[in-house]
């Protein structure tokens, strides 16, 4: 792999690590789905704080963060480090997969399914929310892959892995709504394995769960501990609630690449 080729995919990483970010902040769970769009499409990139409008150097990845150090260059307010290591993120998960499986189209899928992975992950963890935009993104996108062959599986491969997946999270869920009234785990959940599971084969799905859920108890565990304070919390009905969506997708992902 030539180094200019490392350079330009590392230059596009940090812009879709940008356009990531954007599309995570300016998300909220009361837009409805065309609100979502036009917030992303239409609305000009603005500072938080004066709300006056980006120039085009601002908008350099990267390189605009450091020349202004960090601050905004109208009112001088601090730039929060999560965007530039938003950028940064993006930049090595790019050069790591084209260094890996070169430059070819399940390249750019991987680096598709990190866009929308890495969105859900923050959104759930944000609002304890997975959108179904995203999660039937991801099944939509792995059964278009499955038609012509650019992934593991087959189209019959891919439906029997997404029914497999809706069941294998749905029928627990609906048991335990059964006894006990209460919703144990969200519909967005059992949407997003049934949409991983157009990409795996289904006797991975197993130990996606299963990783998945030792990483959840783990989160469980830690934000438990009253002198951490870096976790989000959330509560439901008094109780203490985790996103189970994140670990969903980093073990998705993980099996994929393997």
């Amino acid at each position: 792999m030539s180094t200019i080729v490392i350079i330009v995919t590392g230059w596009l990483g940090l812009c879709l690590g940008s356009f990531t970010h954007l599309v995570v902040s300016r998300y909220s769970p009361t837009q409805t789905s065309h609100q979502f769009f036009n917030a992303i499409i239409l609305q000009r990139s603005h500072c938080p704080k004066c709300e006056s409008q980006l120039t085009w150097f601002s908008l350099i990845p990267v390189i605009s963060w450091l020349m202004q150090q960090g601050k905004c260059h109208s009112c001088a307010a601090p730039i929060a480090i999560h965007y530039l290591l938003a950028e940064i993120f993006f930049a090595i998960i790019c050069m790591l997969i084209v260094s890996y499986y070169g430059i070819c189209l399940w390249s750019i899928i991987l680096i598709l399914l990190s866009i929308i992975f890495t969105i859900l992950i923050i959104i759930d963890y944000v609002y304890l929310l997975l959108p179904d935009s995203f999660n039937y993104s991801i099944l939509l996108l792995g059964m278009i892959c499955a038609v012509f062959e650019l992934g593991r599986l087959n189209l019959m491969e891919a439906l029997c892995g997404s029914i497999f997946g809706l069941l294998l999270l749905g029928l627990p869920s609906l048991f335990y709504y059964l006894l006990t009234k209460r919703i144990g785990l969200g519909s967005g959940d059992i949407k997003l394995l049934a949409a991983l599971g157009s990409w795996l084969e289904y006797p991975q799905l197993s130990i996606l769960l299963i990783i998945a859920s030792s990483l959840g108890l783990i989160h469980f565990f830690i934000i438990k501990k009253s002198w951490i304070k870096s976790f989000k919390k959330h509560t439901i009905n008094q109780m203490t609630a985790i996103p189970f969506g994140p670990y969903l997708l980093i073990a998705g992902y993980g099996l994929l690449i393997c």
